[in-house]
């Protein structure tokens, strides 16, 4: 609790910081480009424009808090690139264009719409991670699972979109399916909680469809959910996904698949690795699936072979995954991850959470070919 204070503080700090920098900014912008006025007009244009600049905070805060922290760090960087290049360059004069472009904030203004757009191309474009893995466990044959995790549905992908990587995870005959939480979140509707798990479930797999819960399925962040509990689980499992909850099951006899709770689940007690796996499955494959990627030591020192993971989107916004990869806030941020005998795989998710927008990553959904070693 103390760190979330902490951080909290911190934050806070920040942004009242980036707020006073912002203002300054624009009243040194005005002065720039209205050296006849007098000192309170520009203060009262400036605050005028300030203000204006929260508008777009009443449709969608989220989104407009990301893009005015892309501004002002495009701000801060043209501020450094300029003092630079003063102290490098005082023999050479810069251009009268160059100059207003800096002065007047086009420069950032332009580099944030850039990355505006980058990021929604980012946030729908999903591609095809591939990942091959082998293992020290003896198994009947290699096996391609499918991962896929953090669709938040409603936020970006719609039908269509979903229906289309469904349809390619399809064609690739993975042998399993695993939706690692999060498919639906606390602002996605009874209509397309629905219409995710329809189209989800009818992914052809050999050997089925699992899930397991994410931080934000059950809508416990929303005081006034869409769905209860009761009938998200009833519509996952109405289109044969199969819901593995702190439990496991064998599959083809040499896989034990366990999915776990999600440690953010107030509702149950997350159980003990070790009381998920029966001594009589630790010489089969054991996959762990687990929203969030957490408890490495513990799954490497039961043997476990292989984890999956969503939660982070990779960072989704530069630089939280950087921010996340030098504080340690999971195990690992993005990618693959061998510790021991143990391979860890998190994805970056196949869409978002909170906006259509992604700066850090790509939208993606993941295969594993899982083979034993020669």
């Amino acid at each position: 609790m103390g760190v979330f204070y902490f951080l909290f503080a911190l934050f806070t700090l920040m942004g009242i910081a980036a707020f006073v920098y912002l203002f300054r900014k624009i009243y040194l912008a005005v002065k720039y480009m209205g050296s006849h006025l007098s000192k309170a007009k520009k203060v009262l244009i400036s605050i005028g424009i300030f203000a204006l600049m929260f508008v777009p905070a009443y449709f969608s805060f989220i989104k407009w808090f990301i893009i005015i922290m892309h501004l002002t760090a495009f701000l801060i960087m043209a501020d450094v690139t300029a003092v630079i290049a003063k102290r490098t360059c005082k023999e050479k004069p810069f251009p009268n264009w160059l100059k207003a472009a800096y002065k007047t904030g086009a420069v950032a203004l332009l580099l944030t719409a850039l990355a505006t757009a980058y990021g929604k191309y980012n946030m729908y474009h999903v591609v095809k991670t591939e990942y091959d893995i082998t293992i020290d466990k003896k198994i009947s044959s290699d096996y391609n699972i499918a991962l896929i995790a953090d669709l938040h549905y409603g936020i970006s992908l719609n039908s269509a979109q979903l229906t289309a990587a469904a349809d390619s995870i399809s064609k690739q005959s993975p042998d399993i399916v695993i939706l690692c939480g999060d498919i639906v979140d606390e602002s996605t509707t009874l209509a397309q909680m629905k219409e995710a798990f329809a189209i989800l479930g009818g992914i052809k797999s050999k050997y089925g469809v699992y899930y397991v819960y994410g931080n934000h399925d059950k809508s416990s962040y929303n005081p006034s959910p869409h769905f209860s509990q009761t009938q998200l689980a009833k519509e996952i499992e109405g289109h044969g996904i199969t819901v593995l909850e702190d439990e496991g099951l064998e599959i083809n006899q040499d896989l034990y698949l366990i999915g776990r709770a999600d440690k953010l689940d107030t509702n149950d007690a997350r159980k003990p690795v070790i009381d998920l796996l029966p001594a009589a499955e630790k010489s089969k494959a054991i996959i762990v699936a687990d929203h969030q990627p957490a408890d490495y030591d513990n799954l490497e020192n039961n043997g476990c072979d292989l984890v999956v993971s969503g939660h982070t989107h990779g960072g989704q916004t530069f630089p939280l995954g950087f921010f996340n990869d030098l504080i340690g806030f999971s195990e690992l941020n993005y990618g693959y991850k061998k510790q021991g005998s143990l391979n860890g795989v998190v994805t970056s998710g196949i869409a978002g959470w909170g906006y259509d927008m992604r700066t850090e990553h790509h939208s993606e959904y993941v295969m594993i070919h899982l083979s034993p070693s020669k």
